[in-house]
């Protein structure tokens, strides 16, 4: 199966599906947070924080995927670039906006985890499949976001050629819908 998820700035049916399983993911990640809250323990609260902000990223990132926003960013990009005269150096720049994105990236992390509160050790030891699903799209993020023109060949890969990238993705989703099912299916 092909992996390209936008052909002529549309959907392929692998985007397709992947929105879908974000949209799922989140509203299950929402379910299982108002689950937390209506639970009297204090450390299930916290808990539904974690399931809360996951619902709002997964349907951030969900909605991203038909807009497809970080190519428009990327071709504003070039197109400033080259209004500026700056073509000789794109490789250069190519690597700082993923360095940038990176940075901005785990600055979002931090906000998440440090100012919230969030308890990202008792989520993890709690729902291992939902952390391990948000690592597999955090990495895919990343691998895909390295994949700008020259970043991946300046850092001796290339993410571009492989059709299967797409499972990194769609495997994080499905362990994230997963935990949220056996999460919902366990009594209080």
């Amino acid at each position: 199966m092909p992996g390209d998820m936008h052909v002529d700035g549309h959907l392929t049916a692998l985007g397709w599906t992947l929105f879908a399983l974000y949209l799922v993911a989140a509203a299950l990640s929402f379910r299982a947070a108002s689950v937390c809250r209506a639970q009297p323990q204090d450390h299930e609260a916290a808990l539904g924080r974690v399931w809360n902000w996951l619902g709002v990223i997964l349907t951030a990132l969900g909605i991203n995927k038909p807009f497809d926003l970080q190519t428009r960013l990327i071709e504003l990009g070039r197109h400033v670039a080259r209004q500026a005269d700056l073509s000789p150096s794109l490789p250069g720049l190519h690597l700082l906006f993923f360095l940038a994105f990176i940075l901005l990236f785990l600055a979002l992390v931090e906000l998440v985890v440090f100012r919230f509160h969030v308890p990202i050790g008792r989520y993890v030891v709690q729902l291992p499949w939902a952390a391990t699903g948000c690592a597999s799209v955090c990495i895919y993020i990343v691998v895909r976001a390295a994949n700008i023109d020259s970043v991946d060949q300046a850092l001796g890969m290339d993410w571009e050629t492989s059709h299967f990238l797409w499972l990194l993705e769609a495997g994080g989703l499905i362990c994230v819908i997963t935990q949220a099912l056996n999460y919902l299916r366990i009594p209080s």
